[in-house]
């Protein structure tokens, strides 16, 4: 499925029709050619990268650690985790890939692409098919707050 979204609508090709004036439109709005191209060249720059298991854990948390979702308690708590997850990322960098000194560079700048990319797309494309409209940022305070 990832792969026909994200083949789907090359650039030239056309968009689909839309919807006459005045009569509403059936599901939400397509993403646009530029969505798509933000998710393609994220993931084509992780693929390049060969990103580890480590390094994607260590990935993971500097995104899910946001202390910068509203209506988020304990913000420095997670900026904390949100810290360690980033120093872990840069101590396994170091020691793993010595002669690299620009990858952690580089695993950052996968950060701000992925940053780029429109989170309303994201659970369009792949949690609207799967399980309905959802909210982002709802999720992921869900996820963060939830009692284990």
């Amino acid at each position: 499925m990832l792969q026909r979204i994200l083949t789907a609508r090359q650039q030239g090709e056309p968009r689909p029709p839309a919807p006459a004036p005045g009569r509403p439109q059936h599901g939400p709005p397509l993403p646009s050619p530029a969505d798509i191209q933000a998710i393609k060249g994220f993931l084509a720059k992780c693929w390049s990268l060969d990103i580890s298991t480590k390094e994607y854990a260590y990935l993971k948390g500097t995104v899910l650690f946001n202390p910068d979702l509203p209506g988020l308690h304990c913000t420095q708590y997670i900026e904390g985790l949100q810290r360690e997850a980033q120093q872990a990322l840069n101590e396994h960098v170091r020691l793993i890939h010595r002669g690299d000194e620009a990858r952690f560079a580089k695993l950052n700048v996968v950060l701000s692409l992925l940053r780029s990319i429109n989170a309303n797309v994201v659970a369009e494309l792949f949690f609207r098919p799967i399980i309905g409209a959802v909210n982002m940022d709802d999720m992921l305070l869900e996820m963060l707050c939830a009692k284990l």
